[in-house]
Formats: structure tokens, sequence, C-alpha cells
């Protein structure tokens, strides 16, 4: 019976553990933004920004906000936006971008919710 039940828990945790890794496969922005969903929280403190892509000139396509207080698992997404970002560095290598530098945002926060203003 202990045995089984070792058995068990060690299924259990290791379901547990593939879970909170990267997804696996090509990353989008759709699942950067499901990981963030919305990112609410109680103070501007919380609010964080991260580059996303890669533009061929250099530099990010753009920024993502998040809550730290509404993403589960922090290095989960950080982990998702780095397979992201060097699959947009391989893809920049043979495209065109515009070459405008895009500076990096400050989060802002209204109503709860973190974000970013649009320029």
């Amino acid at each position: 019976m202990k045995l089984f039940l070792a058995f068990i828990t060690t299924l259990l945790l290791a379901g547990c553990s593939s879970a909170e890794s990267a997804p696996d496969g090509p990353v989008t922005m759709a699942d950067i933004k499901s990981l963030i969903g919305t990112p609410k929280a109680q103070s501007i403190d919380s609010c964080k920004v991260l580059p996303v892509g890669k533009k061929a000139c250099g530099g990010p396509e753009g920024y993502v906000v998040y809550s730290s207080e509404t993403v589960p698992d922090e290095r989960w997404l950080l982990d998702t936006i780095h397979r992201y970002n060097e699959k947009a560095k391989e893809e920049a290598k043979t495209g065109y971008s515009t070459c405008q530098h895009i500076p990096e945002p400050e989060p802002e926060f209204k109503g709860g919710v973190c974000w970013i203003p649009e320029r």
C-alpha cells in the first residue's frame, strides 16, 4: 500500500512540474497573452513590462505588461517569452523592419489594472 501511495504521489508531482514548464512547440503572442490574462493588481509596484519580438534592425517589436499578482508562475511566463524572442530573432535575420526605436514604456495603473499607454 505504501508503495502504491508513493507511486501515485510521484505521478501527481510529475504532472504538476510538467504543467509549469513553458508550452511545447512554437510560442505565439496569443500564448503569451493567455499566460498574462488581465493584469490586475493592488498597486503599480506589481506592474511589470517585458520586451517581445525582435526587429531586423535590432530592438524589440513591442512590449507586454503583466501583473506579478495575477501571473501564477512568473518563471513560466519569462521562459515562454524567451522562447518567443529566440524564434523572433531567427526570423528577423531574413526579414525587414521599420528600424524605428521603441523605447521601453512605463507601466500605468488604472482601475486595478496594469496597462501600457498607446503611442
